[in-house]
This record gives C-alpha cells, structure tokens and sequence, in this order.
C-alpha cells in the first residue's frame, strides 16, 4: 500500500501540473471590491452564499447584490467557483427527502438562483462543509443503507444542476466538485459515513471532477493527514481548496501573554504594553481602533508559535497532492472588537484585513504584512504553471 501510494502521488505529480491561487469571499459576494482584486495576480473568485436567506425571503435571486457582484467578476475576466451553504444544523432542519415539498421548493430556488448566474461560473461545488452543516442523524446510514446527506448532493446535482447545463446548451458546463469538506484529520470525520459517502460520490461519478477540502489547521501534520486520507479514498481526481487557514493554531494561543517571551517581552517595550495583556485584549484593540501593518507585523513575529512564510509550505502539499485550485479570505467579514478568550480568530487570515489595520495615507485598505507577498508569488506561480500544462 505504501508503494501504492508513492506512485499514486508520482502519477499526479506528472499529470497535473497546474495549483491556482485565487481570491475567497465565502459567504458574501456582495464585498467583491474590483479595485482591490487588481491589486494581486488572482483570476478566480469564489463564494458560496447561504442559501436559506434566498428560501427564506431574504434575499431575492432576481436582484440580489451578491450575484450581481458575481456575474460582474466573471464580465471582468475572472473566473468564478460557485456553489451553496446548505446550512441545515444553523436552522435545525432536517434534510428532506426525496420528492418531498421541501425538497421541491429548495431545489426550485437553487435552480432560480442558476438561471441567473448558471452563464458565469466555472467551478459548481456541491454544498459546503455539509459535515458540520448537516444534522448527526442525516450523516448516518438508515436502515436501507443510505445516508441522506450523500442522497442529497446527488440529487442536488441530478435533479437541478445536471437538468439547468443540458436545457441550456450553449452554456459551457462548469467542473463540479463534492464538498467542501473540513477537519479531514480527525478520526470522527474520516469514519463519519456522511463523509465517506461524498468521498466516494466524487471518485465515482464521471460527472463529477474532483473533490473540494477545507484546510483550517494548527499545523502541518493535520494537513498531511487530511490529504493522506483524501488520497486513499480517491486516488487521482482533482482536488480543490476553497478555504486554508491557521485557524485553529491562533485559537490555542488567544489567551497567551504579549510578554510571555523575549521576544514578546521586546514588543511590549516597543509599544508601550503591560507584559501581562492577554493576546485577546490586543486583538480587541486592533479590532476596535486599528494598528498599523508595523504594529501588526511586529507582534505576529514576536509570536514564538507564529509559522512565516506558512503560504509556501501550503502551496508544496497543493503540489505534492494534485490541488489544481486554492482560494484564500480576502476582505475582512467577521472581526469581534470585543474579544475573549473563546472569540474566534478569523480576522487574521485577510489578505485585506480593513477591520483590524489602519488605512494607507491615500485612504486605501492596507495589505496584510504577512503574507501579502508570498500571496502573490503563489499566485503568480500557479500561473506559470498553468501556462506550462
């Protein structure tokens, strides 16, 4: 097995050549800023709106901001990865079954929703982190051996995606991938059936191109892990990465010291911090005030735990592993100005983290210092390898 998988991972390394890099607005396509998408080498955007808010009333598929902002990206020469948040645990809905009434209006609107955007996108993923918005009960096998998640995706796509592309002919029909999954490094995930079921849904289905993965992790062994086991189940079909981050390695250290080192000793001295500031009371400031990129630099680096350069390291297991497309938060969404020990640290990740760092002299957001050039160095290689393949 293990010389299987040695050549599995030769054999993609040969055939697919091409790890893309591109922008992420997860859930609000509404704050696509053009002018800010110019400011680094990316050609994809990606989004995945919440569809309840449009079954729900909230939001209108004829008129919605979001989706105008989507179709406008792809008349500006990007190219857009689509799909929905099916966030049934949020809405404590069980997923319905086939035929059914609920099934039918769900369906109805995401076809609604395609009609509208169905010409512009280039990658239809099917669902997004369905093992953390979906019900316990619907991510196990029932009594005839089906999982409903599983039977769920398949339909999404052979009743309303599959049905919208071969209506409409003239309309190039996007790659469709499975997903997107997160925390594939834990056990409970790789022995869920849910999981396994969309795993081998994608290696199986010649309709379906490859398989979508979330990488939010606290170190680099939780991504060999991930990708090990991806690899195992489906052994040369592309893979996708729609959101990677560090995470889960700044939320074990929210409550740290500033001065909990030398060097963290060093930058309290610089700024005029007491030693004992706990790390969430800084980013309370940060949130609430804004810091400059040399401030935020300055502190990320006095961070012992604090990996540099971590872009690079992704971009080697994206081409270690056969990922032919990455996308990473580009504009702040959530950033708390009241942050506690337990607040969750996504505001880090932005590649224009406007909430948390003060504006350049002209007014404009300022690019996040630690990573902003190693973004598009990344960026800038996939397209080089692109142009190669």
């Amino acid at each position: 097995m293990k010389y299987l998988f040695c050549f599995v991972l030769l054999l993609l390394s040969s055939e697919i050549k091409a790890q893309e890099i591109g922008a992420n607005f997860n859930h609000n396509p509404e704050i696509i800023e053009f002018e800010y998408l110019r400011k680094t080498p990316v050609e994809w955007v990606r989004t995945t709106p919440y569809i309840f808010e449009y079954i729900q009333g909230e939001r209108n598929p004829a008129t919605d901001e979001g989706l105008a902002k989507l179709i406008e990206a792809n008349r500006q020469g990007y190219k857009v990865a689509f799909g929905f948040r099916w966030d049934f645990a949020k809405h404590k809905i069980r997923i319905p079954q086939p035929g059914s009434p609920e099934e039918k209006q769900y369906f109805a609107m995401a076809t609604k929703i395609l009609e509208r955007v169905g010409l512009y996108i280039h990658i239809f993923k099917l669902g997004n982190e369905p093992n953390l918005e979906t019900l316990r009960e619907d991510k196990l096998a029932d009594k005839q051996g089906t999982v409903p998640l599983v039977r769920f995706t398949e339909r999404l796509l052979t009743e309303v995606v599959n049905p919208f592309y071969e209506a409409n002919k003239t309309v190039a029909r996007p790659d469709i991938y499975v997903g997107s999954l997160p925390r594939l490094f834990l056990k409970e995930e790789q022995i869920n059936a849910g999981v396994l079921g969309l795993i081998k849904l994608a290696e199986t289905r010649k309709d379906i191109k490859g398989l979508s993965v979330h990488l939010h992790i606290s170190d680099s062994t939780e991504m060999e892990e991930a990708f090990r086991f991806v690899r195992s189940n489906m052994p040369t079909k592309p893979i996708i990465i729609p959101e990677f981050s560090l995470f889960r390695l700044y939320n074990q250290h929210v409550s740290d010291s500033l001065g909990d080192s030398e060097r963290g000793l060093a930058f309290c001295k610089k700024y005029k911090y007491s030693p004992s500031t706990k790390l969430y009371q800084w980013y309370s400031k940060a949130n609430t005030e804004r810091v400059t990129a040399q401030e935020w630099e300055d502190m990320f680096y006095s961070r012992t735990w604090f990996p540099q350069h971590f872009m690079k390291t992704y971009y080697r297991y994206f081409q270690k592993y056969g990922v032919v497309l990455a996308t990473y938060g580009y504009l702040s969404q959530s950033a708390p100005q009241q942050m506690g020990p337990n607040s969750p640290t996504w505001f880090i990740n932005p590649i224009f983290p406007m909430k948390s760092l003060k504006t350049q002299p002209d007014g404009s957001y300022t690019p996040n210092p630690l990573w902003f050039d190693d973004f598009n160095e990344i960026t800038n290689q996939g397209k080089k390898t692109k142009s190669k393949k």
